[in-house]
């Protein structure tokens, strides 16, 4: 993990995408936002992808979205343009940033199901 700087937090990012996106484009988006965050000298510590989820109610059209969940650190100028970034994406039907207070425990709650492989 890279040395953190004093005014870097920790910051929990959901997005979720028009489900339809061609895998090209939630890439592209991706790969955009990560960069995004290298590029602040922030850090992406963890990212998971969720795909399609049922919405509690229709946004924008869609009653299914695309979901992906970031953990990463950066600064918080960093992040009020990310959010500004994030605003003008028309692919994006929601997203949320939060700060994690204790990010030793980010994951550590939530049973991932393990596969058992034949060999």
């Amino acid at each position: 993990m890279a040395k953190r700087e004093k005014n870097m937090k920790n910051y929990e990012m959901m997005v979720a995408l028009k489900p339809l996106l061609p895998d090209d484009v939630r890439k592209a988006l991706h790969k955009e936002m990560s960069d995004y965050v290298k590029a602040s000298n922030g850090v992406v510590t963890d990212v998971d992808v969720w795909g399609k989820r049922y919405l509690a109610y229709n946004i924008k059209g869609h009653d299914e979205g695309y979901y992906i969940v970031y953990n990463f650190q950066m600064s918080a100028d960093a992040v009020a343009e990310l959010k500004r970034k994030l605003g003008l994406k028309n692919e994006i039907l929601r997203f949320m940033i939060s700060e994690v207070e204790h990010p030793e425990l980010v994951g550590k709650g939530i049973k991932k199901k393990e596969l058992e492989v034949e060999v």
